[in-house]
């Protein structure tokens, strides 16, 4: 999604305010790969900066991207990342009123791009899409420049409708230009999920060694984030469904099972439900 005019001013007056603060120079940043002109582009609301250049400037200046969220919402309320959170709670838990009540709002203003991407997103859980905005989905994906947590989050509910050479370099997109996302918990949950819903999709396909190299990537990516239980969690159920699907039954069950009992371990009931259902309806099949 493009950001507008008046996002872009204010999150460059916030990192501005930061920067000062903290009595760091626009030089100071050259060392991160951020020339001073770039930077004062941005400040200035000329320009955005790409996320792992941001994550890097924050850094340099002791600051968690979190932190900085947290001054940025507390001047502008990012009203689509919280329906985001909604659909996200309503769709493991099953709450098709609540998705039904959020699909009907957004299509009241659907000529807004967020709110006609919020639109199709629940369209997609509640109904699935049709040809056309499937065509549309696509457009809007392929089109985006700079991934923020609305985008990622749109993206896990539809990926399920992209096609495969969109989903694949997408993917290879993240690993060579955006492992800077990792480096932050929600974005993290965000883009596993996302890799495992996508898996999920061709191993229903019988496209078995698509989902293995995107297991294969995420859990590369993964490495440096070995205390991560939820994510790792989510790719260990999702291998366990490859290895099933792919005549290794008695392991892959166990390992789906095994991923089962750790999210009721960890506190996450909707997550053990989400993800029994799945298990219920794979081995069902």
């Amino acid at each position: 999604m493009v950001k507008s005019n008046r996002t872009i001013s204010l999150m460059g007056e916030i990192f501005y305010d930061l920067r000062t603060q903290r009595n760091f120079r626009l030089t100071d940043f050259e060392k991160v790969g951020l020339s001073k002109s770039s930077l004062s582009d941005f400040e200035s609301g000329k320009s955005i900066l790409r996320f792992d250049k941001l994550d890097a400037a924050l850094e340099l200046m002791h600051i968690e991207v979190s932190e900085f969220e947290y001054f940025f919402n507390n001047y502008h309320s990012d009203y689509f990342v919280e329906i985001c959170d909604e659909i996200e709670d309503a769709n493991y838990m099953q709450d098709t009123v609540k998705l039904k009540a959020i699909n009907s709002e957004a299509g009241k203003y659907d000529n807004e791009q967020g709110n006609r991407m919020i639109f199709l997103a629940t369209q997609n859980l509640l109904y699935g899409l049709t040809e056309r905005e499937e065509v549309e989905v696509t457009d809007l994906m392929f089109n985006i420049e700079v991934w923020s947590y609305f985008e990622l989050s749109i993206l896990s509910f539809v990926v399920e409708h992209l096609n495969t050479r969109l989903t694949l370099s997408l993917m290879k997109d993240f690993w060579k230009e955006n492992l800077h996302y990792l480096k932050v918990k929600k974005y993290r949950e965000k883009i596993v999920q996302i890799v495992c819903r996508a898996a999920v999709k061709y191993i229903s396909e019988n496209k078995y060694s698509i989902a293995q190299k995107l297991l294969e990537d995420v859990n590369i990516a993964l490495i440096p984030y070995k205390k991560d239980l939820f994510c790792r969690n989510m790719s260990r159920f999702t291998l366990g469904l490859l290895l099933y699907k792919s005549d290794k039954t008695v392991d892959g069950k166990a390992k789906m099972e095994s991923s089962i009992r750790l999210f009721d371990e960890l506190g996450l009931p909707e997550m053990k439900a989400y993800y029994q259902k799945i298990f219920d309806e794979s081995v069902k099949n």
